[in-house]
């Protein structure tokens, strides 16, 4: 069931970037967004001796991202985008990727987005009075595309890859993720 979601939102990206007309630009200076949406994450751990069974969770997905826009229309910031899903206060997980982040505009609606940082994929988990957390990182991508609902609001598509490890205990993780968010930007 996961891999028709992947490939119904490829598609529908594919979709938007072969039918999009040259770009204008869009902004200008200075740019900050907010966003908040539906996340799902799929991710798997494996250590020297074995790999366990691939986990799929749906969660709360943030986006954030602060920046500028660089010559006409490219623009270049800062950005953070998390999918949060779990139960109780101590008993929850965190993956999503923070990093450098861009955003080429392929005509006044349409946009396609990218970027590169850490990914972090951090959990916490209480049994009893002990409560156990965990934190890995490494290397994550994130590319993506969204629609100009008008100048201030956009809907936000983005796919996640991150393989967050730990070289102590020789633990790694490998996470796809996919979130789509309602994102207000400065004007």
């Amino acid at each position: 069931m996961t891999q028709r979601r992947w490939r119904l939102m490829l598609m529908v990206l594919g979709a938007s970037l072969a039918f999009a007309a040259p770009a204008e630009a869009q902004r200008s200076g200075f740019i900050i967004g907010f966003g908040l949406g539906p996340g799902e994450a799929f991710y798997e751990e494996s250590t020297e001796f074995r790999t366990s069974d691939g986990q799929s969770r749906t969660g709360v997905a943030t986006d954030f991202h602060i920046g500028g826009v660089v010559g006409d229309s490219f623009q270049l910031y800062y950005m953070s985008k998390l999918i949060f899903f779990g139960g109780m206060a101590q008993d929850f997980d965190v993956t999503g990727l923070t990093g450098l982040g861009f955003t080429i505009p392929l005509n006044p609606d349409f946009y396609v987005n990218g970027g590169v940082g850490i990914h972090i994929h951090w959990w916490s988990q209480s049994e009893g009075d002990a409560v156990f957390n965990d934190r890995y990182s490494g290397l994550g991508l994130v590319a993506g595309g969204g629609y100009h609902l008008s100048q201030r609001w956009v809907v936000d598509f983005d796919m996640m890859y991150g393989r967050p490890g730990d070289a102590e205990t020789a633990r790694s993780t490998r996470v796809l993720g996919a979130k789509v968010s309602i994102n207000v930007l400065s004007l």
